[in-house]
């Protein structure tokens, strides 16, 4: 993430702050991971499955299927790919509820209906298959922090093939393009009411053509996680609404004061008061 951000990747071996806590960070992880990467790669060398010693729920786990599936991996390359889909498929996540029980505290009207909606999918039968498909309102909830919060807050570069013109400027062959997420996010001509959290505009039928959805990318290289993402985040938001009420402690403040490198992030960490619902 800190290469990302535009430190250079030898930076890691100073010894200051950020590199002491790079490599905590990264023993930690790697002293986790190691005995369960072994484990993985145990069960492919002995195309064993069914281990009696090992739970059931290692068993059917991501990191055993890939490690069957791909005789190439070996421990480091294992590890590194572990680290890849917890950054990419947990910390964004996290993220974006985080915003979400941010906005939903500040909008009144929309937290509650949101809990109507819950309530409702909750009084038949839970969260399942079935009544997730009435959560469409939560969805939309998701899809409007994304907007306001992008969990990247800037694009990949992309180079221009040939000489191209944009909004009047030529654009010549070989330059690099990038782009603002956040404010691409808050576009007037494309998101009207820009500033206000409003998951009725995904909802608006009316549109000749839906409302562009930017954080998971476009075209071939669109994000193979956006639909175990958008699933994650509304069933773990549907289960925050149907079980809790909640507030921020330092108010509008928290999603006002924010600092940015890789991601955006609350200066004062978005302290939240929870309060279990009768």
């Amino acid at each position: 993430m800190r290469v990302a951000t535009g430190e250079k990747i030898w930076q890691k071996y100073l010894p200051s702050k950020n590199s002491q806590d790079y490599w905590s960070a990264r023993r930690y992880l790697e002293e986790f991971l190691t005995p369960r990467v072994d484990l993985a790669l145990q069960m492919r060398e002995q195309h064993e499955t069914d281990l009696t010693q090992v739970s059931p729920l290692f068993q059917e786990s991501m990191l055993v299927k890939i490690a069957a599936k791909e005789p190439k991996y070996n421990q480091q390359t294992l590890i590194a790919e572990v680290v890849a889909l917890l950054l990419a498929g947990t910390d964004t996540t996290a993220h974006t509820l985080s915003f979400a029980v941010a906005e939903l505290s500040l909008n009144q009207r929309v937290f509650q209906q949101a809990q109507v909606v819950v309530d409702s999918a909750w009084n038949q039968g839970g969260i399942n298959l079935e009544t997730l498909k009435e959560l469409t309102y939560i969805r939309a909830i998701i899809k409007e922090t994304l907007r306001l919060y992008s969990v990247a807050s800037g694009s990949t570069p992309l180079e221009a093939t040939r000489d191209l013109m944009i909004a009047d400027k030529l654009i010549p062959r070989g330059t690099k393009v990038s782009w603002s997420m956040l404010a691409a996010g808050r576009d007037q001509i494309v998101y009207p009411q820009s500033e206000e959290f409003l998951p009725e505009r995904w909802l608006d039928k009316s549109t000749q053509s839906p409302l562009p959805m930017i954080d998971f990318g476009s075209g071939s290289h669109r994000c193979l996680g956006e639909h175990l993402s958008m699933m994650e985040s509304t069933v773990m938001l549907a289960l925050l609404l149907r079980h809790f009420d909640w507030e921020l402690v330092n108010a509008r403040s928290s999603v006002e004061k924010l600092q940015q490198n890789l991601l955006i992030y609350p200066s004062d960490k978005m302290p939240v008061r929870f309060q279990h619902r009768k």
